[in-house]
């Protein structure tokens, strides 16, 4: 058995493992959005409409295909060279095999979505799968003993190469090619720069084949339905509705899931080793009730906000030829913080030895969330898309609820009172943010949109901070991120030091 102290010293490098990704995702969007902004303002939504057909036929291909060999490296507790090898060798073969899969499809794939132009970008594309499938599987041992800062370093370093690419070619050639070269030079540098970074060498190997696809066929499952849940409303999108309709969704999904990308999967990226560390049923009780607390404190008021200001957000960030992006950006802001809270359950899941159980909650989910888009895109358009994508979400979490139950004995009432303050004061934070702004018009100046942008932020964010420090007395001050928070900054203050 796991000793106190032990357990706590994995749970204190989760933390500062999460400190470290979250530090990392949020340069990477700080990087990702001013390179968005630029390439909003340069290119048209067709562009990043092309690029998005291409992209989904070759995501669901890479799925397809991977069986999360570097999970179940980091699951697997006394993983031999012999497994580093074979895994890397596996990755290695099946990124060529999508790469010749999809340039075989090439045609069929531009006949779909009646784009002539997806020949090329996918054929180009294409070498991506098999560049990431030669990198260097060594850097997993950068998670697998918390060692997030080198993973930090790896993670920036190849999106900083990716823009340093995209960018210049935007104004060069201004059309949807930035976004193909911005995209394989991203993978080509991460190959490049694993090597560099970490000293194993991989060298051809099946010899651990069965051992790691038992653990491995169930993150398969896991990863083809969870391509289904988000991106299969890229099919409905592109063919129903075109590439600009398609670019306009893909950018209002990226901005709207901004809580779930910069806080939830940095956070979960470091809680999976930690999670497989853990022996003791109440350590990972007690990580999963500080991971849910904390994600809701600091998400749920990130999406409510946008939600909240979004008719002034798009105009001033993305221009107004993005405008029809806001009722898409208000909807896919609340699913995304859906997503990001059935993602830490999906993570406590696998890190704890059960993947099994998560690909049959998220089947179930796309079960429920296929007829849907169906339904709602028929009847409400592209703005249906989006809603019926929250509705599947909602619907469907008291299963992930009842799995964790399941798998691990904790009840659904450790989920809820982790969430409940921060959810009941960010909707009375958006419900004084719609109060007080006007609404918006296109004769407004962009100083004027400005302006109510900064109004909106400043009284949301204060608003909330009053109601979930209330709801916190009220509650009694139980642990929770509020009291992590005020005991950190009441250790800053001059003579409070110890």
């Amino acid at each position: 058995m796991q000793s106190p102290r032990a357990a706590g010293g994995v749970q204190g490098q989760m933390a500062r493992g999460a400190v470290w990704m979250v530090l990392f995702k949020l340069l990477e969007r700080s990087i990702g959005l001013v390179s968005t902004l630029i390439l909003a303002r340069v290119l048209i939504p067709a562009d990043f409409g092309i690029v998005a057909m291409a992209m989904t036929f070759i995501a669901m291909a890479e799925l397809l295909t991977a069986f999360g060999f570097d999970i179940a490296l980091i699951q697997n507790r006394d993983a031999s060279v012999d497994d580093y090898n074979t895994a890397w060798t596996g990755n290695l073969l099946l990124g060529l095999a999508i790469m010749l899969a999809m340039l075989a499809a090439a045609v069929p794939i531009s006949q779909f979505y009646r784009e002539p132009e997806l020949v090329s970008v996918v054929a180009l594309l294409a070498l991506g799968p098999a560049i990431s499938g030669a990198e260097n599987i060594g850097v997993v041992a950068f998670r697998k003993e918390l060692s997030f800062r080198r993973e930090f370093v790896f993670q920036l370093s190849r999106k900083l190469i990716g823009f340093s690419v995209v960018v210049p070619l935007a104004f060069l050639l201004q059309n949807h090619w930035a976004l193909v070269a911005g995209t394989l030079a991203s993978k080509l540098a991460a190959t490049v720069i694993s090597y560099l970074m970490h000293p194993f060498r991989p060298r051809p190997s099946l010899k651990r084949i069965g051992e790691l696809f038992h653990f491995s066929k169930w993150i398969l499952l896991h990863n083809v339905v969870a391509f289904a849940r988000e991106r299969s409303s890229d099919f409905f999108v592109g063919r129903m509705f075109g590439a600009a309709t398609l670019g306009t969704y893909n950018i209002s999904y990226e901005f709207a899931n901004l809580p779930t990308t910069e806080l939830g999967a940095p956070i979960n990226r470091a809680l999976l080793p930690g999670f497989a560390k853990m022996e003791s049923g109440d350590d990972v009780a007690s990580a999963y009730r500080n991971a849910i607390g904390l994600l809701a404190w600091l998400a749920l008021p990130v999406a409510a906000g946008l939600f909240a200001v979004a008719p002034f957000f798009v105009p001033v960030v993305l221009g107004t030829k993005w405008l029809d992006a806001v009722p898409l950006m208000r909807a896919l802001a609340l699913n995304g913080v859906v997503l990001m809270l059935q993602a830490s359950m999906c993570t406590v899941l696998i890190g704890r030895g059960f993947p099994a159980r998560v690909a049959a909650a998220n089947i179930i989910y796309v079960i429920v969330l296929l007829p849907m888009l169906g339904v709602f895109a028929l009847q409400f358009g592209i703005v249906g898309v989006a809603y019926a994508a929250l509705l599947s979400g909602v619907v469907c979490t008291p299963m992930y609820l009842w799995q964790i139950q399941r798998s691990i004995q904790i009840r659904p009432s450790v989920f809820l009172r982790a969430i409940w303050r921060p959810a009941l004061a960010s909707l009375g934070m958006v419900a004084i943010v719609v109060w007080a702004l006007p609404a918006y018009t296109v004769t407004m100046s962009l100083a004027q949109t400005a302006g109510w942008l900064l109004v909106g932020i400043s009284i949301g964010a204060g608003v909330y901070l009053v109601l979930a420090s209330v709801l916190w007395v009220i509650a009694g001050k139980p642990a929770g991120p509020e009291r992590v928070l005020i005991e950190r900054a009441s250790a800053l203050l001059p003579g409070r030091r110890r």
